[in-house]
């Protein structure tokens, strides 16, 4: 999964009392094999107060969505006539990678969330994933900013760019 938050990208001083300007986008692209199986954008429900933040609510809305269909597909191709075509599949789930380009949003996610008291607020809204993390069923890997497939769904993009992430999705 990719998972990428725009801080408050609508923001303008003309407009800065129109709540929704000052919200941050949240994108992320599920894949599976390689291939693109869900996608979302969409308006965070807060005010985020900084781009960790930010990416942060967005990583674990995201989370949100991938946790139950990493377990749908998993069971589904154990109790399948797709077996065969997944010859190392055991009966332990492997982790999914959820890729993130904000480092202290990486830090934030990995340790528990008593050891942050500045994030505290944060954390207990939305460190839900953290047993995942855990148990090893996720990861949280870094990648560069220009590698983010999620960057399609929360920003306005050169059409080089836009056009670079899209065929990167489609498999060019």
């Amino acid at each position: 999964m990719f998972v990428d938050a725009d801080f408050a990208g609508t923001w303008h001083k003309e407009f800065v009392q129109l709540r929704e300007c000052v919200l941050s986008r949240t994108g992320f692209i599920i894949t599976f094999c390689g291939c693109p199986i869900q996608c979302g954008s969409k308006l965070q429900s807060e005010i985020a107060l900084s781009t960790t933040e930010a990416e942060y609510i967005a990583l674990s809305t995201a989370i949100r969505e991938l946790l139950p269909l990493h377990r749908i597909l998993w069971d589904l191709i154990l109790h399948s006539p797709l077996k065969p075509l997944f010859p190392t599949c055991t009966g332990k789930l492997p982790p999914s990678t959820i890729y993130e380009d904000n480092a202290s949003c990486i830090t934030l996610a990995q340790y528990d969330y008593q050891h942050k008291p500045r994030t505290k607020h944060i954390s207990l809204k939305y460190h839900h994933f953290w047993d995942h993390l855990q148990q090893g069923s996720i990861r949280i890997e870094k990648v560069a900013s220009a590698s983010k497939w999620a960057d399609i769904f929360t920003k306005p993009l050169t059409p080089v760019a836009h056009e670079r992430l899209r065929l990167a999705m489609c498999g060019w």
